[in-house]
């Protein structure tokens, strides 16, 4: 009897998060059907308004306690004694609480920004290039892209300028800044002067924020410019790298991709053939480093990551050479079948979701990359080593075991700590790796693939880059530094992919541009660039191929970098590797950007 149908083959159920089977626009719509408004002002609460009243408050204390001071020198002319034993007193009070107060209030501001302004000022920043850029039509050269760009770039800084400005003196003009009253303290006037202060300082830290990135978009200097072949010496030092990404494995023999549907290749052989190629490759010309820039799985499950793991069993020869960094889908994908799906802050999803993350990193390179110690700036222990210390295995186990609430804790600890690792240069090799978490927090699906990298961890990163003068880095991480030089990208790309604050990872990065080539993926792009004298190349998936080129057909990269005198590296020449069928051959790159 002729079956009417194959199970293997999928079903409406595994196009639900596709934005290709419905378009975006039923996406966002399913996502609306099944948000869950329960959930929502509970993150509002959390997010926005516990920050904002935090913020007032410490505005309202500091104001408070400056009129208390000035009161106590008052003092000290009737009575001298009086005032200055009150004055130390007030000393003494900020000296103790003043700096935690300070820190709590900035955390507060920064989260804020982080949650609210960033977003929506990529938004609106990436709106004006787009409209910018269709001033020059469809003629439009590399420079005018550029130019267009710098433009929306300072027309939004200007605009958030001035928006936070204008709230700023309308909130000052209106109430003014509030101070605690002693007498007269009740849990609504208490919130209402904290609201109002916070008004204050989030209207004066826009502005701040706004004229810092205005300054950054102005002082920053490079055109972003396809990549293209350089005579150099052929006697210096070569360095060969695999740079795959956006591997995408799913846990289940017949699963498809959350992003392609059944339109994307089935289950994990086309990961099966890139291990395979590369196996090969090292039989004949052997790379020294394999490096995948994120999206390992396709949303952070359990049987995702143990098929991971049970893969690089099978070529033990690659996984002593191999390193990742997370990506969207590893920490990110709340839940692959339901778009308006919400993670409470504290609940154990995510959390879960990183230390499955903190499992495989441990793994696979837990012995050769390097805590980063936050106080001196220098290398600590290894990732192995850190996790074994204080009890933090014990305390990560009961999040394993039981969701428990310490062990949450101890994640959130553990993760904002690691990042980046960092795997030294050795004498073997002339170069070290930098690997960086530039996945943004956040706890809804439809949100999951914004970028950001924390200030904690660029000042790590340049810490280190500081204390090895003379040596080459690769950093890699899953975000794109810079936007493609291609007019053509989609307005939902650059916002919904976006690493907000690229421009920050950029100016850190800027001063020791000879000695750096950055790796990424994400974009599901096969493009080679420079910027500002640093090399930037972004990998297609080897999962669901290049958006630039053919879909579907997965192919990775194998990179020859030269390493020069003083810690300089360049790339000489690159290669694509095609993996969509076992036969086919590695090819030259060419820009299909």
């Amino acid at each position: 009897m002729m079956p009417f149908g194959d199970l293997r083959r999928g079903d409406y159920d595994d196009n639900r998060m596709s934005p290709l089977s419905g378009g975006l626009r039923s996406l966002i719509l399913s996502g609306a059907f099944e948000f869950n408004f329960l959930k929502a002002p509970i993150v509002f609460l959390t997010f926005i308004v516990a920050p904002a009243l935090l913020a007032g408050v410490a505005l309202a204390l500091a104001i408070t306690y400056g009129r208390l001071f000035l009161h106590a020198k008052s003092m000290a002319g009737s009575s001298p004694v009086l005032g200055l034993v009150f004055a130390a007193l007030l000393l003494g009070l900020a000296l103790w609480l003043g700096r935690p107060l300070l820190r709590l209030a900035f955390d507060s501001v920064q989260q804020l920004h982080y949650v609210l302004i960033f977003p929506i000022f990529v938004a609106v920043r990436e709106l004006l290039r787009k409209i910018a850029e269709q001033f020059y039509g469809r003629s439009i050269t590399p420079s005018q892209v550029a130019r267009g760009r710098r433009i929306g770039s300072i027309l939004a800084a200007l605009i958030f300028a001035g928006a936070g400005l204008a709230l700023l003196f309308a909130v000052w003009s209106s109430f003014g800044p509030q101070v605690l009253d002693a007498a007269r303290i009740h849990p609504r006037a208490v919130v209402k002067a904290a609201l109002i202060n916070a008004a204050i300082v989030f209207g004066f830290s826009t502005a701040v924020a706004s004229l810092f990135w205005l300054a950054q978009e102005v002082t920053l200097t490079g055109l972003i410019v396809d990549w293209t072949p350089q005579p150099l010496n052929e006697r210096s030092p070569e360095i060969r790298i695999a740079h795959l990404s956006d591997l995408h494995i799913v846990g289940e023999r017949y699963g498809y991709r959350m992003e392609a549907g059944t339109l994307g290749p089935r289950g994990n052989e086309c990961i099966v053939r890139a291990l395979r190629q590369l196996e090969a490759l090292q039989a004949h010309q052997p790379v020294d480093r394999v490096l995948v820039t994120g999206d390992i799985t396709d949303a952070g499950t359990r049987a995702e990551w143990a098929e991971f793991i049970d893969l690089l069993r099978d070529y033990p020869k690659l996984r002593r050479r191999l390193s990742f960094v997370p990506g969207n889908h590893d920490v990110n994908v709340v839940d692959r079948t339901n778009p308006g799906r919400m993670d409470l802050p504290w609940s154990a999803s995510q959390s879960l979701r990183k230390l499955r993350t903190l499992f495989a990193l441990d793994m696979v390179q837990g012995d050769r990359a390097f805590i980063v110690d936050r106080t001196s700036g220098r290398l600590g222990p290894s990732l192995h080593d850190y996790l074994r210390e204080d009890g933090r295995a014990e305390r990560l186990r009961s999040l394993a075991e039981e969701g428990s609430v310490r062990g949450r804790w101890e994640m959130k600890k553990v993760w904002d700590s690691i990042f980046p690792l960092v795997e030294p240069a050795q004498e073997s090799r002339g170069y070290g790796v930098i690997l960086l978490d530039s996945n943004a927090r956040t706890h809804f699906s439809l949100t999951n693939a914004i970028g950001f990298i924390t200030p904690a961890q660029l000042r790590a990163m340049k810490s280190v880059l500081q204390n090895c003068p003379d040596c080459p880095w690769i950093i890699a991480l899953h975000h794109q530094v810079v936007e493609y030089p291609v007019p053509c990208i989609s307005l939902m790309d650059r916002i919904s992919l976006a690493l907000v604050n690229a421009s920050d990872v950029a100016a850190a990065i800027g001063p020791y541009a000879s000695r750096i080539v950055v790796l990424h993926g994400h974009r599901h792009r096969d493009w080679i660039g420079a910027c500002g004298g640093i090399v930037l190349c972004s990998a297609p998936s080897a999962a669901l191929g290049s958006q630039s080129g053919e879909k579907y057909q997965g192919s990775f990269f194998v990179h020859n970098f030269i390493l020069g005198p003083g810690g300089n590296i360049r790339l000489a020449r690159t290669e694509r590797v095609n993996i969509a069928g076992e036969k086919r051959e590695s090819e030259p790159f060419q820009k299909t950007a």
